[in-house]
């Protein structure tokens, strides 16, 4: 169970611009620093290049890649490509964690997902099911959540389905208002299981972002491995520095 949500784990995502027709757009960057959650300890940071276009005033990524680095070394120990060629908050995703010999592939093909997951010393698995509109994978629960912006900052929650990717399975979410607020951040949600066993299994995730909807911070479990069985929980700050020249949220 303490994997359901690691696909979402360090993770973070896109930005904008303004035009009535689409136009290449400088692309954005940004990283992450992450650190254990009763300490200032850093145990790796992100780098994310984003590319995509400006459509009607607004950034639409069409690739991320993602590249995880440990602070004493300059090279990187896990990589993420996404890819948004159905909806962005359903990416295809390519995630390599070469130290266990993990490798997560996920694509959309038509009407049918098809997930392939494998990890040294482990059976892993190879899935298919039917992604349906409310479906949200990896580091589209960034988009889903700037597309629910309005009824998010306004108190009220969304529900969706989560997918865990290991287990081939979608389970039922909500995002909302945290009760708490993020330190730093302008406005704080959370993400929780909808159903009370899930809730007992899988703690929730906090979310931080920015008056202009980028992705501050996240606290909760991640997707790198602390050892075979687990992966880190950890606090990470994000920070742009790269902007596309358009808005971050969809008009409403």
């Amino acid at each position: 169970m303490k994997r359901i949500l690691a696909a979402a784990g360090a993770l973070a995502v896109m930005i904008a611009t303004t035009h009535s027709l689409a136009d290449e757009a400088p692309g954005l960057a940004f990283k992450g620093t992450a650190t254990a959650p009763d300490s200032n300890r850093v145990i790796y940071q992100e780098f994310h290049e984003v590319s995509g276009t400006c459509t009607d005033g607004w950034w639409q990524p069409d690739r991320q890649d993602v590249r995880y680095v440990r602070p004493e070394d300059d090279k990187a120990f896990a990589t993420k490509a996404l890819t948004y060629p159905n909806s962005l908050q359903t990416p295809d995703v390519d995630f390599r964690q070469p130290s266990f010999g993990e490798r997560l592939n996920i694509v959309r093909k038509g009407d049918t997902l098809a997930i392939d997951w494998s990890i040294e010393g482990e059976e892993g698995g190879s899935w298919t099911l039917n992604p349906g509109p409310d479906l949200v994978i990896d580091a589209g629960f960034d988009h889903f959540i700037r597309a629910n912006w309005t009824t998010l900052t306004t108190g009220d929650s969304v529900t969706f389905r989560f997918l865990a990717p290991t287990r081939g399975e979608a389970y039922d979410f909500v995002v909302e208002p945290a009760p708490e607020a993020i330190n730093g951040a302008h406005h704080s949600f959370r993400i929780r299981p909808e159903g009370l066993i899930m809730r007992l299994a899988v703690d929730p995730i906090r979310l931080g972002y920015g008056d202009d909807g980028l992705l501050t911070h996240y606290q909760g479990l991640g997707n790198i491995r602390r050892n075979q069985d687990e992966n880190y929980r950890v606090s990470i700050q994000y920070q742009a520095t790269t902007r596309p020249g358009c808005a971050l949220l969809p008009r409403s």
